[in-house]
């Protein structure tokens, strides 16, 4: 997916107005609908301020929204659990004998 419709996905997922992320961001509301519209190509330091807004990431950023399946063991899947709050992930949970 272009950057700049994963940039719109993540702030419409997230019920964020673009004067508000940019606000958030510490970036122009104008700059914000120039990444969206693929105008602008965000450096790391723009998607960086991005993500703090959002309390993301940037990988998570960057893949907000997709269907990404894990196959972790149970200890590892737990952490995983805690820490995923606003990514949608679909965790698979191995439980293996001993």
């Amino acid at each position: 997916m272009e950057i700049g419709k994963q940039l719109r996905l993540v702030r419409e997922g997230h019920q964020i107005l673009q004067k508000d992320l940019a606000a958030s961001a510490g970036l122009d509301k104008s700059y914000i609908s120039k990444l969206e519209r693929g105008l602008a190509d965000p450096t790391f330091s723009t998607l960086s301020k991005i993500s703090k807004a959002y309390n993301l990431s940037v990988a998570h950023l960057l893949n907000y929204g997709s269907e990404e399946t894990f196959s972790l063991d149970i200890d590892a899947a737990l952490d995983a659990l805690k820490t995923l709050k606003y990514n949608m992930v679909n965790v698979e949970i191995n439980i293996k004998p001993l």
